[in-house]
């Protein structure tokens, strides 16, 4: 009976979803949170002091890449006050010049604002551009991007076409878990 019980539990973990995984830097500082069955590893972008790898834990079918999606953090001290930074993608000319630079590598169909909550701070306000890849139209690209005080900070997601729709709802909550550096 006890082998049958030490059985039961083993199967019973090696089916059970992973959990929920999280990264936390007190020294830029920026904390990230994943919804269940998401990793986060470091890993290295050229020109950039955090490089993040997010990956669905198993079978995902919308992943295109070794990564599904990628958060990288540039610190570019800037003296505009947030809010300041924050009005900037509402400006015509400040998302015509972003548009112009993501067209190399993407036709983008879709661009709206997002808040990274903070209690202490108060909001900051990110734009992401959707769209299909230039290099390959059964792709679709995410990119979310965000001027703080600290810096620059983007997150890319690489998705199947056939399962972008999907994956959004996935992959968002991840970012919108980000504290960004202040």
């Amino acid at each position: 009976m006890r082998r049958l019980f030490l059985a039961a539990l083993l199967a019973g973990a090696a089916v059970a979803p992973a959990g929920a995984d999280s990264y936390r830097d007190a020294n830029i500082p920026i904390s990230v949170e994943t919804t269940d069955s998401f990793t986060i590893r470091l890993g290295v972008r050229e020109g950039y002091d955090l490089a993040l790898h997010i990956n669905p834990v198993g079978d995902f079918p919308a992943r295109v890449e070794s990564h599904l999606c990628g958060i990288y953090f540039k610190a570019v001290r800037s003296s505009e006050t947030q809010q300041w930074l924050n009005s900037r993608w509402k400006d015509e000319a400040v998302l015509v010049q972003v548009r112009r630079t993501l067209e190399r590598i993407m036709q983008v169909k879709s661009e709206e604002t997002f808040a990274l909550r903070d209690d202490k701070a108060g909001d900051v306000v990110g734009a992401e551009f959707v769209g299909p890849s230039r290099g390959d139209p059964s792709v679709v690209v995410m990119t979310s991007l965000v001027n703080t005080p600290r810096g620059q900070l983007q997150m890319n997601c690489v998705l199947r076409s056939d399962q972008a729709t999907k994956a959004l709802y996935a992959v968002r909550p991840i970012r919108e878990s980000i504290k960004p550096p202040r």
